[in-house]
């Protein structure tokens, strides 16, 4: 556990960073690369896009290891650099982490679906999140982040993972569309439903993240309050992508994203980040709102 962080925590609005892959791109590299590679590749662009945000306001930074469990490596051979790949990003986080900041260890999906849809058995998806959770806590992250679960039942099955890893605070955020009847992940499952399943399975908090806009996660947000005393994340996208040659575009300002992020606290968020799109002027653009209002009040 990381007492200071739940006492932050109960002090202040806590702000995560923005998109990592979106970041990259605007530096310039290959989209279809995989990002886990430019922990050894590039560790100077990592780190800076890391002390970049920390800079914006950012109290904590995700490690750039969303795709860095064993499965999802195994796709493009990668799954023997698994713990060095790993510990590298967390070396490159708490490099750019000043004092009173945080590093989250991140966790995505494996790209597999859970039997009978896919060939994966929970047993062997709940191992495979063990094994990453397992370098990430030993490397040194304050807390670990599930993110971006299009499905419950992965999620759960990472939260089994990380919680035989070792004991560590431990976020849970599912990607939830929005539909002409409410908010449902891929596979169907409800905000109350997931929120209820990951509480009972032991997650400190849980949020989401990814799909959504900032505008759509304001009703998300307030459905999910009303399902869970634990305290939420909420990271939006910054607006609906439109792609142009090839090239996908979000066209929100980090004002109109900051904008939002007030009512989305207002709706009961407790942390506020950003997803695709978003930036270190974003993070920047929550910071100065939220100071403003403080100041008023």
């Amino acid at each position: 556990m990381h007492p200071s962080f739940l006492e932050k925590l109960r002090e202040k609005t806590i702000i995560f960073d923005g998109a990592m892959g979106t970041m990259l791109m605007a530096a310039g590299q290959d989209p279809v690369k995989t990002p886990i590679l430019l922990n050894i590749d590039q560790p100077e662009l990592v780190t800076d896009i890391h002390h970049n945000y920390y800079a914006a306001g950012a109290d904590v930074v995700i490690t750039n290891t969303f795709g860095g469990n064993p499965i999802k490596l195994a796709a493009d051979g990668l799954e023997e650099q698994m713990v060095h790949l790993n510990r590298q990003a967390v070396k490159l986080s708490r490099k750019a982490c000043p004092a009173d900041g945080f590093v989250a260890g991140d966790i995505g999906p494996c790209g597999k679906m859970l039997k009978p849809l896919g060939d994966i058995s929970q047993e062997e998806m709940a191992e495979n999140f063990f094994l990453q959770a397992g370098v990430l806590i030993e490397a040194g992250v304050d807390l670990i982040t599930i993110e971006t679960m299009y499905s419950l039942e992965e999620a759960l099955a990472a939260v089994q993972g990380v919680k035989k890893a070792g004991d560590i605070l431990l976020l849970a955020s599912i990607t939830f569309t929005k539909t002409k009847n409410g908010f449902f992940t891929m596979m169907g499952e409800n905000i109350s439903q997931c929120a209820s399943a990951l509480v009972d399975a032991g997650v400190d908090m849980i949020g989401a993240n990814c799909t959504l806009n900032s505008a759509d996660m304001i009703d998300l947000t307030k459905e999910l309050r009303a399902s869970t005393d634990t305290p939420v994340l909420i990271q939006p996208n910054a607006g609906k992508p439109v792609t142009r040659k090839g090239v996908t575009f979000y066209g929100q300002t980090p004002q109109e994203f900051a904008a939002d992020a007030l009512k989305i606290r207002e709706a009961g968020a407790d942390m506020l980040g950003g997803c695709c799109g978003t930036s270190p002027e974003f993070i920047e653009a929550v910071t100065a709102a939220l100071a403003d209002t403080q100041s008023v009040n």
